[in-house]
């Protein structure tokens, strides 16, 4: 396995264990002929090319991405609704006018579908691609639970061209069924709410974010949302779908697993994601939940990298925007001939739920310890302490609560570094 990205609290990074080998160190002369390629235009795809150029005029970059490579925030996807946008109004730039301003190459809707790693060539679907360095930005897509019956009701939506989609398929429509509990769930609840839509949840927790928080602040949160329409049916999952009736805009027929019955017009998947491994499975590359990485950045093959929703560290896969922000620096360097070890900051994630506002910073799965939850007005505070006594999480719901994050954060990074 490959040794996993080191992560600091502090911006002085230590050099690397003896017992780890030392990565390949790489001259500028590798970079004479053959370009650095990212496989992916998402996020992680286009902010590493961004700074590749921003930090080297000259270097060759080229990205392959199989959709149209159109660039849009991919958080906005989950409440664009409330926000009044369409896809149009989601994207902001075409792949050929990031292309022409950042002077790269940009191949749409082009598939990678080997990697000779001994030649450094990439086959793809219109042709072969010699690489100096690659980096894999392949991301993740949802997670598809057997459903009986008639799933032509049933989408997802992970990016721009999946939204575009939804919006379409939500012409006409009034009743939304949401299956999963989670995060991004409890978004797009939020944000169809808001529209005008009626939202049932359907999820596994006994409490929504059950994952995520404690189960104080996942009542209160649930509470918040029914106050607005939202129903629910948790510790309950989809059985099968079928037809409401012989006429398609009757909707759908839910059978859940409990043996309830919910009337939809349309399902909405959120029950999580997976990391898009298979390309660098079938490359011979260390993989366990996501693509295993060094402190570098690097894969068991020091000529390939990866970034974004599709990596794995040592803290586990973390599909969250700020660690991909903050490995971007290091690995420009790194890819640049320059090996930097990645440095990544304690960050909460922001979930998107204006009627009651929350920020996690995440408790590692299956961690021992117990949330200590104290209320602070309206809001809840919930603090994850280790046996030892180290807060190693915590979470912040409602709005006056949220400009304790950096207070927050603060406490967490003292115990982090003295443990």
């Amino acid at each position: 396995m490959t040794d996993a990205v080191a992560v600091s609290n502090t911006s002085d990074s230590s050099a690397i264990p003896a017992e780890q080998p030392t990565p390949q160190e790489v001259g500028q002369s590798a970079f004479a002929v053959e370009p650095i390629v990212i496989i992916g235009s998402g996020h992680s795809g286009y902010q590493l090319a961004a700074a590749l150029r921003a930090q080297s005029a000259d270097v060759s970059i080229t990205v392959f991405t199989a959709d149209d490579g159109a660039l849009y925030s991919k958080p906005a996807l989950s409440n664009a609704l409330a926000m009044g946008k369409d896809g149009d109004g989601l994207q902001s730039e075409s792949a050929l006018a990031w292309e022409q301003r950042l002077n790269i190459r940009v191949y749409p809707h082009t598939r990678v579908e080997q990697i000779d790693r001994d030649n450094r060539m990439l086959h793809t679907s219109i042709g072969t691609y010699a690489y100096s360095r690659l980096v894999l930005a392949t991301g993740a897509s949802p997670i598809e639970i057997p459903i009986a019956g008639d799933r032509t009701g049933v989408v997802s939506v992970n990016d721009l061209v999946d939204y575009r989609r939804f919006r379409q398929q939500l012409e006409g429509k009034q009743r939304i069924a949401i299956l999963g509990d989670g995060l991004i769930g409890c978004e797009f609840a939020n944000d169809l709410i808001a529209s005008g839509f009626e939202v049932a949840v359907i999820g596994l927790g006994q409490w929504p974010m059950e994952r995520l928080i404690p189960q104080q602040l996942g009542e209160a949160l649930q509470s918040a949302l029914s106050a607005q329409g939202v129903t629910w049916a948790l510790q309950d999952s989809i059985a099968s779908i079928e037809p409401a009736s012989v006429n398609p805009a009757s909707g759908y027929s839910l059978q859940l697993t409990s043996g309830k019955q919910i009337e939809a017009d349309l399902v909405l998947s959120a029950v999580g994601l997976k990391p898009n491994v298979a390309l660098a499975a079938q490359s011979g590359l260390d993989v366990g939940r996501g693509i295993t990485v060094n402190q570098y950045g690097q894969t068991s093959d020091a000529h390939i990298f990866s970034l974004g929703d599709c990596v794995e560290t040592t803290q586990g896969w973390q599909p969250y925007i700020a660690p991909i922000n903050q490995m971007i620096p290091s690995l420009v360097e790194s890819l640049l001939g320059h090996l930097a070890p990645v440095t990544l900051s304690p960050t909460p994630v922001l979930v998107k739920t204006p009627i009651m506002p929350l920020s996690v910073f995440p408790v590692a799965a299956g961690a021992a310890g117990e949330w200590v939850v104290e209320q602070q007005g309206d809001d809840l505070t919930a603090a994850f302490y280790s046996p030892e006594g180290v807060m190693t999480g915590f979470a912040l719901l409602g709005k006056q609560v949220q400009s304790l994050r950096a207070q927050w954060l603060g406490q967490l990074s003292l115990k982090q570094s003295a443990a």
